[in-house]
């Protein structure tokens, strides 16, 4: 069987007070604006009594939400199974329930429900009925062909119960629809690899494009800035309970047909150039209209519009120096096909650089700087080649000396080779008593040098 959502709806009666004092309250009186209003024209076929607060569920429904309007600040209702078993908000798990606790509402959706005679229980506003809504599905109106980068449109989507708009007057705190555009991931398209674009949020609140509010109808503004490619559109439509996801076809995104050209001034006093180019096909030429806002360095804006299908698209951008130039631009024009479009291009940035003055004439300095001046060239010191060769020199012999000494053992005495050692003459004369001779002297030396010991040494006894 068909899912089922069962919204439980709470009609305030203006004549409460009179009601319970056995009067009638006139139909003209104004109703406040409080719980789900069910509209007179809806149909019989969908609304189910309400009686003590208690509802029947038939056999073989797969699942149902139900939502409970309630006063303001009061405890969230409990439910009450046929078989007698109580449903409260913490228990809701335990028995295959999901439970959405608002401050004036519960919103509860029930999965394989019992059943039966259900009841609820709790600070229900009174004169209430039950309204049953079957076949719920999201309706969005087709895009336009040929879409650009930039081109701004509006978009309406719609929650159908079958043939009807769901017109339900709280839901404005909880329906929420969500634009995705998302990628196709073609690599021939300029979009391949970007992923998911998040375009537009939309509220049934009456604001913005919304024309009415609680009527079930989406209204929005859908700006493509994201880029061009090949995109799939999905829209998705939320509550804290459950949603509706609605894709279409892919689409194509072209680059934006318009193209502007900043031509810097080379004098100071020159204005810098805007110009504007149509590179698409596609447009008509002569139905391009701008208008936009040109912001200069110094924080001043210039507002400008170009509506002369005549005039050459061109913009004398006066010069305020040095610094970004921010324009945005909004493109009004006309397909070849007739559909007319709107275009809000993404902001441009214009860096001027700081321009150089010119020198002053040279009529216009002193007499006496205009002398022509004869230049001064300085000689550079020669460069002392003999004292780097002797350095060298000095370095290389000192290093081979040292060479020689530690190769050879000998010190540094043996490099005084003018100097020759003095040998006594008795040593000439007998060479082989030298030996002997020097022998006797050093026995007489150590003999002396025992006897200078002191024997400090105390006797055994």
């Amino acid at each position: 069987m068909a899912r089922l959502i069962l919204l439980f709806a709470t009609v305030l009666l203006s004549g409460t007070v009179a009601a319970q004092q056995g009067t009638a309250t006139p139909a003209a009186q104004a109703k406040p604006d409080t719980g789900l209003t069910i509209l007179d024209q809806l149909p019989v076929r969908n609304q189910i009594p309400l009686l003590d607060n208690r509802f029947r569920i038939d056999d073989g429904v797969d699942s149902i939400t139900l939502v409970f309007f309630r006063r303001q600040g009061t405890a969230s209702v409990v439910l009450v199974r046929p078989d007698g078993s109580k449903v409260f908000y913490n228990t809701a798990k335990d028995h295959n329930m999901r439970w959405h606790d608002a401050a004036t509402y519960d919103l509860i959706e029930i999965n394989n429900p019992m059943p039966g005679p259900w009841q609820a229980v709790g600070r229900i506003l009174p004169e209430s009925r039950i309204l049953v809504l079957t076949d719920i599905q999201l309706q969005v109106d087709p895009l336009p062909p040929a879409l650009m980068v930039g081109e701004t449109f509006k978009l309406t989507a719609r929650l159908m119960d079958g043939d009807q708009v769901v017109n339900a007057r709280d839901f404005r705190e909880i329906l929420t629809l969500q634009v995705l555009f998302i990628s196709t991931n073609n690599k021939e398209q300029d979009n391949y690899g970007r992923g998911l674009a998040e375009v537009a949020s939309f509220r049934d609140d009456g604001r913005g494009y919304d024309a009415s509010a609680r009527d079930g109808i989406f209204t929005g503004e859908i700006n493509l800035t994201f880029g061009a490619g090949e995109w799939i559109p999905r829209y998705v439509l939320k509550t804290p309970l459950y949603s509706r996801e609605l894709e279409q076809p892919p689409v194509i995104i072209a680059p934006a047909p318009v193209q502007l050209v900043f031509e810097q001034a080379t004098k100071a006093e020159s204005p810098h150039q805007l110009s504007f180019h149509a590179v698409s096909a596609e447009v008509n030429l002569n139905s391009l209209l701008f208008q936009g806002v040109v912001r200069y360095p110094d924080g001043e804006m210039l507002q400008f519009s170009l509506t002369d299908p005549a005039e050459a698209k061109v913009l004398a951008v006066a010069n305020k120096g040095a610094g970004s130039y921010l324009v945005d631009v909004s493109v009004f024009g006309q397909m070849q096909d007739g559909r007319e479009f709107v275009l809000n291009l993404p902001q441009e940035r214009f860096l001027v650089m700081l321009q150089a003055q010119e020198a002053p004439a040279l009529t216009e300095l002193p007499p006496e700087l205009q002398q022509p001046v004869t230049p001064v060239i300085e000689q550079p010191e020669p460069f002392p080649w003999g004292l780097v060769i002797l350095s060298n020199l000095l370095i290389l012999g000192l290093g081979a000396t040292a060479i020689w000494l530690v190769i050879t053992g000998r010190g540094f005495s043996a490099l005084l080779f003018w100097r020759k050692k003095n040998v006594p003459a008795a040593a000439k004369a007998m060479p082989g008593a030298t030996k002997s001779n020097a022998a006797s002297s050093a026995k007489p030396t150590q003999a002396k040098e025992k006897d200078d010991i002191l024997d400090l040494s105390l006797p055994d006894d």
